[in-house]
């Protein structure tokens, strides 16, 4: 009977999880797809979805609506995630169905971190709380408002290449290790790290063995694949190379980056402190971006982008540990000492899930219905040229480049009668332009402020390089009948 009555309290232990795991794969689903419908998504979605295409007609991807048009999608990084999903594609070719694929990865990581817990005997209202606390991490639930990143499946396939390695189950471990490599090119250095901690701890062959795998595969991309297979190398690294300008002080010598160790830390109340060894991971996967990464690429170092979603599972892995080892902590009070910095870094950073109770989230901009009914008039196969926010919804083509705000000298004839009058670039022969120009689209919308893009927009019309073929309200299609330089 005892045994029977543990069983059945464990099952109800395991579908509150369940529970807690849908929920937020309906938040997420509905914080994304509404983000989308609303013409909100942008350039990476744009690029994810043209890529994912045409994996799933089986022809090697180039990315016309990359900022480097044309090139190669390995000379940017190593996605193999996106091959492996492309079947799905198959039953709709729509960039709805990543945004669907994402939240469904994003709510099953949430298991392992459970099974974790539950294996530490972590006491099960912590247990809850820390998969709660996993689930409202910044970086999560930025990762899954910011469009769609192989990041996400990456952290997800790594929740359960943890737990799989943790209890010694081999071939599971190897299966998610094997797939979590194909998520991102830096995803090994995580699994170097993640079996590096494991191998101080057991000293298991097996461990060090993927261990090895990870530094092979680590140093074969960056030092063999990057500087000799690529037309400029590996374009996230210093500027003179993956190790020059090493200085450990550029772990946080900016507010910004300081920021980001502060709110991840505190996200968990700072127990992972408490361990050393089991920080390793988080800080290795920190200093990548702010150590070894281009000093440029300052967007890599936000609090408010998606390369902060690793943090989650590798700072809830060591949290689960820490407690472990702490009796103390382990009482079902703590829970509520979890959840206090979990929802209090949610309000201070004011992140995405607060949205869901905005009245702004849920307005539908005045210029959908009117793209919604212009892209019917679109050709299927069409050589397109469109702003960043309706790029998502018509990628899935083989020609599609995006169009950037940019200035044009005039020495006479201007269009604007200045010297120098806005007016747009774009790679490529695109033989139709696609545009809207409601008030709600920013400079994230547009890639231009609103009122240079519709003054770019008059001047090329005037100038006779583009032609209004169909309008319907605020939405336009033109025909492109000159390149703007």
């Amino acid at each position: 009977m005892k045994v029977f009555s543990n069983s059945t309290k464990l099952k109800k232990e395991s579908y509150s999880a369940l529970f807690i795991c849908f929920v937020f794969f309906i938040a997420y689903l509905v914080l994304s797809l509404t983000k989308h419908l609303h013409y909100q998504t942008g350039y990476d979605l744009s690029i994810v979805n043209q890529i994912v295409w045409q994996y799933s007609r089986l022809t090697i991807p180039v990315s016309s609506v990359h900022a480097y048009a044309f090139s190669p999608v390995f000379s940017d990084h190593i996605e193999f995630i996106y091959a492996l999903i492309s079947p799905f594609y198959w039953i709709l070719p729509d960039a709805r169905i990543l945004i669907i694929l994402q939240a469904i990865a994003a709510g099953l990581s949430g298991i392992p971190v459970f099974l974790l817990a539950r294996k530490y005997k972590i006491n099960k209202y912590l247990s809850f709380a820390l998969l709660i606390s996993y689930f409202m991490f910044f970086g999560v639930q930025n990762a899954l408002w910011s469009d769609v990143h192989s990041l996400v499946f990456g952290v997800s396939f790594l929740a359960f290449f943890i737990y799989f390695l943790d209890i010694g189950k081999k071939w599971p471990a190897v299966l998610f290790f094997f797939l979590a490599l194909t998520s991102k090119e830096d995803m090994g250095l995580l699994t170097f790290l993640i079996t590096f901690v494991y191998f101080i701890k057991t000293r298991r062959k097996f461990t060090f063995l993927l261990m090895v795998l990870s530094a092979i595969y680590v140093l074969l991309l960056y030092f063999v694949y990057f500087p000799n297979f690529t037309l400029v190398g590996y374009q996230y690294s210093n500027r003179n190379g993956l190790l020059s300008n090493i200085n450990l002080l550029n772990f946080f010598n900016t507010a910004e980056k300081r920021q980001v160790i502060f709110y991840s830390l505190s996200s968990f109340g700072f127990l992972p402190l408490l361990n050393p060894l089991l920080l390793i991971p988080f800080v290795g996967d920190l200093g990548h971006y702010f150590i070894f990464g281009n000093d440029t690429a300052t967007s890599t170092h936000s609090v408010f982008l998606h390369y902060r979603v690793t943090d989650a599972i590798l700072l809830v892995w060591s949290t689960i540990l820490i407690i472990s080892k702490f009796k103390k902590l382990n009482r079902g009070y703590f829970a509520i000492y979890i959840l206090f910095f979990s929802l209090l870094m949610t309000y201070v950073l004011h992140s995405p899930l607060t949205y869901l109770s905005k009245k702004w989230f849920w307005t539908e901009p005045s210029g959908v219905k009117n793209i919604n009914l212009l892209l019917n008039y679109l050709p299927n196969d069409a050589y397109v040229v469109t702003q960043t926010n309706i790029a998502p919804h018509i990628s899935n083509r083989k020609f599609i480049v995006t169009m950037w705000g940019e200035g044009k000298d005039f020495k006479e004839e201007s269009p604007c009668g200045e010297k120098r009058c806005d007016w747009f670039k774009w790679a490529g022969s695109p033989k139709y332009m696609v545009v809207d120009t409601s008030p709600e689209w920013n400079i994230l919308n547009l890639l231009a402020n609103r009122e240079d893009f519709v003054s770019a927009l008059k001047n090329m019309e005037k100038m006779g390089n583009i032609k209004k073929y169909k309008e319907i309200g605020s939405a336009k299609i033109y025909l492109v009948e000159k390149k703007p330089f």
